[in-house]
């Protein structure tokens, strides 16, 4: 299936169907307003870079990606890629779970939007193929993305973020859970934590305010 965000030509232009090349009916194709909707029940996003990344967010390369992916036995992985004039934004990037670079010569190391995504999807088609696996099921891009609200909103009014640039310790959290893979069961454990610690500044002077004894 394919998700477009903001395409600037509508999928019932005639080009479409020009540039698929008999292949349109074969796809599923939706437009969305953003990356969070479009990616709402994906449960690991590959996001694609050609940077050399950041501490907080390693670049890996596509076998990588792919081991990742087939460890999480998820079904429900999204490749993601970014305009053909100007790649991902920042905001965009540090929602998906990984970052997969494509190997090329150092003195050209970009490649156009049509190269990256037939490169990956032969990667994908060649290197994954059906595993039995133990690993629990990643929970869907709009838990992960409602959890990460809750947490900013709590960390804020504990004063644990820097309200100049939250964003910093709320990047290194969701890198933490990208690379675990967190499950629905723990993204609701830490949404109970938030609520604790949200009634815990409201209730300052109960002194048998815990979950079990309340």
């Amino acid at each position: 299936n394919v998700a477009l965000v903001r395409p600037k030509a509508t999928i019932e232009d005639p080009i479409v169907d020009q540039w698929a090349c008999g292949a349109r009916q074969y796809v599923d194709i939706e437009v969305f307003d953003d990356l969070d909707a479009a990616a709402a029940d994906s449960k690991t996003l590959v996001a694609t870079a050609s940077g050399r990344g950041r501490p907080d967010q390693p670049i890996v390369s596509p076998s990588e990606a792919i081991d990742t992916v087939l460890q999480r036995g998820s079904e429900d992985a999204a490749l993601v890629f970014g305009s053909e004039t100007r790649g991902m934004n920042r905001d965009d990037l540090d929602r998906c779970d990984l970052a997969v670079r494509i190997p090329t010569d150092p003195a050209f190391p970009v490649l156009n939007l049509t190269q990256s995504i037939a490169i990956l999807l032969s990667h994908f088609a060649i290197e994954s193929s059906p595993s039995e696996t133990n690993q629990p099921e990643p929970a869907p891009h709009h838990t992960v993305e409602a959890l990460m609200a809750h947490l900013h909103t709590t960390l804020a009014e504990i004063g644990y973020l820097d309200p100049d640039n939250p964003d910093r310790i709320l990047r290194k959290i969701r890198r933490v859970f990208g690379r675990a893979g967190i499950t629905e069961n723990e993204a609701a454990i830490f949404r109970g934590i938030c609520r604790q610690v949200d009634w815990a500044r409201q209730n300052p002077r109960d002194t048998d305010g815990g979950r079990f004894n309340r």
